[in-house]
């Protein structure tokens, strides 16, 4: 995975990462808060004859190897059992020696003793008594000619001022690192286990196809569109208008899987091509579920018992069938019909070539909503007829494995996909930008007037 596809998964999925990280962060920050204070003190002891060997003291080299020997027989059990002695603490031997450590300063003859504590009297205490208990044991060593130097505290431990561990600064800061760590983890996590389909904004294909439109999440009464949506559909339009070489005059919208917006989308982008004053009929071929009734409703447009069922068996015209849209006349719907026991055969027949043919010869578009591509052969069928294709697939539901499987199946029936509509996008429009123009109560309406669509167009 690129830098550029982890900065976009971050970017969908903002709100994993900031609940992620906001959780670890507080799991840090309790955790350090809670952990128990250590306190440590350090004593400093000489390792030298200060008076009786000064050739010693000239030899460095030897001095500091001397501090070496020292720092490591300092941990040795036999002398933290004498320390355990004078302490008025229960410890162990283990325990003690875990609480201490021994170091030789660079370059010197001092080494220092440390000792860890619960509080700062206690450290203090295991230090300075470790220092002292060290340095007794080795004067009967040194007269009796078993070592080669005397120990002699130098310097007693202080008081500490403040705790040793747990160091909040840095265990904040490096937990604040892990944190990022485990909340990027968790987004790549979520982006694996995803399988819908993924596409950044700046991209412009997905599938192998072309992206034709990105309708926005589209909200509110049934037949309101906001201006975005609107504009997001006269965008579509004018898109197909250049997409071939050849004008697409019959056009199939259709779907991997049921609940897509397919209907919706073809719908609307009859209705901006009616608004732009281009002769349009609108073609229900969904005969297992019809449902362009909602959409169209909202004007007053009901639905006729009669539609393309009757004409493909024979026993109605193109006239019966054909309804007029009583606020855009140069919108023309067919409805379905009567729900058909054989959708795949009806559609087959020849009879559809001739509405088509005879459809063409009146309108500048013949839009026509099918089945999903998963349901049937019905969408299949219909694409064989068809200048070209509309691909709808839902931004934030649809699967990669849907989509390509749909495509797969146009792609043998030598179906010309057009290219991929992306429905229920987040909305690209500068934030505010469409704010003071919007209607104050009922909104603007993709079906409302034809001079109110050119003005928003041209605006």
């Amino acid at each position: 995975m690129t830098i550029d596809q982890v900065a976009s998964a971050l970017l969908r999925r903002r709100l994993i990462f900031l609940i992620t990280l906001t959780a670890c962060l507080v799991a840090v920050v309790g955790v350090t808060v809670s952990l128990p204070k250590t306190y440590r003190a350090t004593a400093t002891l000489y390792v030298g004859d200060k008076g009786a060997t000064r050739a010693l003291e000239f030899n460095s080299s030897l001095g500091e190897a001397l501090t070496r020997t020292y720092s490591t027989l300092a941990g040795n059990p036999n002398v933290a059992q004498e320390v355990l002695r004078e302490l008025p603490l229960r410890l162990s031997r283990t325990e003690l020696l875990s609480r201490m450590s021994f170091a030789p300063v660079e370059r010197t003859q001092l080494l220092q003793v440390s000792a860890e504590g619960s509080t700062p009297k206690e450290a203090q205490l295991i230090a300075n008594t470790y220092a002292k208990v060290y340095a007794d044991r080795v004067v009967p060593q040194f007269r009796t000619g078993q070592t080669q130097s005397q120990v002699t505290v130098n310097e007693p431990a202080a008081l500490p001022s403040g705790a040793y561990k747990p160091n909040p600064k840095l265990y904040i800061g490096l937990g604040t690192l892990l944190s990022l760590f485990l909340a990027i983890g968790a987004v790549l996590i979520r982006e694996r286990l995803d399988k819908t389909i993924k596409i950044a904004p700046e991209e412009d294909t997905v599938l192998g196809h072309p992206v034709v439109g990105r309708i926005p999440r589209m909200s509110g009464p049934v037949g309101y569109a906001a201006p975005e949506v609107a504009d997001a559909f006269r965008l579509l339009k004018t898109t197909l208008d250049f997409v071939d070489e050849k004008p697409v005059q019959t056009l199939m919208v259709t779907s991997p899987s049921p609940v897509e917006g397919k209907t919706s989308i073809a719908t609307n982008l009859a209705l901006a091509d009616a608004a732009d004053d281009e002769k349009v009929v609108l073609i229900e071929a969904d005969l297992r579920r019809p449902g362009m009734a909602a959409p169209l409703s909202s004007n007053g447009l009901v639905r006729s018992e009669v539609g393309l069922t009757n004409f493909l068996v024979g026993t109605a015209t193109v006239e019966d069938i054909l309804v007029p849209h009583p606020d855009l006349p140069n919108l023309g719907v067919i409805w379905s019909g009567p729900t058909p026991p054989n959708p795949t055969t009806l559609l087959r027949s020849d009879r559809l070539g001739e509405l088509l043919r005879s459809l063409r010869q009146r309108y500048d578009r013949i839009i026509i909503d099918t089945p999903p591509v998963s349901v049937g052969a019905d969408a299949s069928v219909v694409a064989s007829k068809v200048d070209g294709t509309l691909y709808v697939i839902d931004s934030r539901n649809t699967t990669r494995s849907h989509g390509v499987a749909g495509l797969n199946q146009l792609k043998k029936v030598r179906a010309q996909v057009l290219g991929v509509v992306l429905n229920n996008t987040q909305s690209q429009s500068p934030v505010g930008y469409y704010g003071p123009r919007a209607p104050a109560a009922g909104g603007a309406s993709i079906l409302s007037a034809r001079a109110q669509g050119r003005s928003r167009l041209s605006a």
